[in-house]
């Protein structure tokens, strides 16, 4: 009878394990998925990035026309950069405060999404560093956001992605 008891404690101890392993999975799963949802949102914001075309200082470029390597591309940044914002409060589903709607896929719907950063590395000041430490040799936007989500068992966090979309992405 005594050694029953253990093996029923073992048992319930198991089922409960196996019971919070699940949830955990779940959860690790629905942020991920999450992760790329928000990540496939951003580069295609990136890429709006790229209609603004500074056209002043690519009519100036003469070398590399004819091949697609080394052709440049340049952005005015002040155009792309808002037009990067404007697509990232519209493909997230974000109101004017950058706070989730109820059409966003972002789960946490009272803080709000917050950019950190969104720049652009031109021609002119390339090869660089980004902020991440991500060497940058061609025209690239780079946008680095904060998502706000629950996490079961932790609260609530923000969780940061960064998206580096640069001008080979955008013509392939």
């Amino acid at each position: 009878m005594g050694k029953s008891w253990i093996y029923i404690a073992f048992a319930t101890i198991m089922i409960l394990l196996m019971f919070v392993l699940t949830i955990f999975l779940i959860e690790i799963n629905s942020i991920i998925s999450l992760g790329n949802r928000v990540e496939n949102s951003l580069i295609g914001a990136g890429w709006t990035g790229f209609s603004e075309m500074d056209l002043e200082k690519m009519s100036k470029r003469k070398a590399g026309l004819d091949d697609p390597q080394a052709r440049e591309i340049y952005l005015d940044k002040v155009k792309a950069v808002n037009v990067v914002r404007q697509y990232i409060r519209e493909n997230l589903k974000l109101n004017i405060n950058y706070v989730p709607t109820d059409e966003s896929y972002i789960p946490h719907k009272t803080n709000p999404v917050i950019i950190d950063e969104i720049r652009i590395f031109n021609p002119d000041e390339l090869p660089t560093v980004a902020s991440n430490g991500t060497t940058i040799t061609r025209t690239t936007i780079y946008i680095s956001i904060q998502i706000p989500i629950d996490i079961k068992g932790i609260g609530f966090v923000y969780a940061k992605k960064n998206v580096f979309v640069d001008i080979d992405s955008f013509i392939h």
